[in-house]
């Protein structure tokens, strides 16, 4: 099935006293992809300001604008159309000495390190180690480390907070889809399989009628590559991702992908207002 959807984002920062000035980046923008065609996409800044763009390392579309004026609120609204084509992917030839291989070490070095949001203990690093390696196959490695989180952690709100690392949120046993994705990759990566995040929107639930708006949600999943990039979102036992989701950026973990981050001088900030509407055109 083919979909074409339209995404309205509204972000609002209310600050206690007045911002004198702040340096911002937007990430926000669905990318072009084989399986997604950016049809249309804007960006505006209330108060306004000008607006310049590029594509960071990952290849993601950042707009960025700083503000030199009193201002006691900040908007940020996206909206942008997308065509998602139906998912028809092939597996790759894929296998432990591939993956082991100098070439796949070197160009995927980025995606088998840990870092601070993929830390894990040396014990959880053994035993997601053992799950994966001891798989005949890269697949069903990445199988059993799937179930394995899924019989790990409940999904949960209000636990966990943007900087929740992976060793954290099972220490708890309890997440959302950010440490759910932080989870699988560390322990994917832990056993030689390199892993990506991935931010975006979800549309299930809001695409059953055409011209009807429906609450939307920010989302995010992962990439592991096993001879190609596969799409999965472990939050919600999805072992392939389909029409469903709208990528937009992807890096190593969370911090790469921030949809807005900024410095600011002036008044403490109330937790963002987050809203996302995603119509079904087509």
């Amino acid at each position: 099935m083919t979909l074409r959807l339209e995404i309205a984002h509204r972000t609002v920062y209310q600050y206690s006293e007045a911002v004198m000035s702040s340096y911002n980046e937007v990430r926000m923008t669905p990318r072009a992809t084989r399986n997604q065609i950016l049809l249309s996409s804007s960006i505006s800044i209330s108060p306004r300001s000008t607006l310049y763009s590029y594509y960071d390392y990952f290849s993601t579309y950042v707009t960025a604008f700083d503000l030199h004026k009193r201002h006691d609120f900040l908007e940020i609204l996206a909206n942008s159309h997308v065509e998602i084509l139906a998912y028809s992917d092939i597996d790759a030839p894929c296998d432990w000495g591939l993956l082991g291989s100098g070439v796949i070490l070197d160009d995927f070095a980025e995606y088998l390190m840990l870092g601070a949001y993929t830390q894990l203990t040396d014990e959880t690093c053994c035993i997601t180690r053992d799950l994966i390696r001891s798989a005949p196959t890269p697949q069903l490695g990445l199988h059993n480390a799937l179930e394995w989180i899924a019989s790990s952690m409940e999904y949960g709100r209000g636990i966990t907070h943007v900087q929740t690392s992976a060793q954290d949120a099972l220490s708890v046993k309890v997440g959302v889809c950010q440490d759910f994705s932080h989870v699988a990759i560390a322990a994917l990566r832990s056993g030689g399989i390199p892993a990506r995040y991935v931010s975006g929107y979800l549309s299930a639930g809001s695409t059953e009628n055409v011209g009807e708006a429906a609450v939307g949600e920010s989302h995010a999943w992962i990439e592991a590559w096993l001879g190609n990039w596969i799409g999965i979102d472990p939050s919600n036992q999805v072992n392939r991702i389909d029409e469903r989701y709208v990528a937009v950026a992807k890096g190593r973990d969370y911090a790469d992908v921030t949809p807005f981050a900024g410095i600011y001088f002036g008044g403490s900030s109330s937790p963002p207002m987050v809203t996302v509407t995603i119509t079904r055109r087509q």
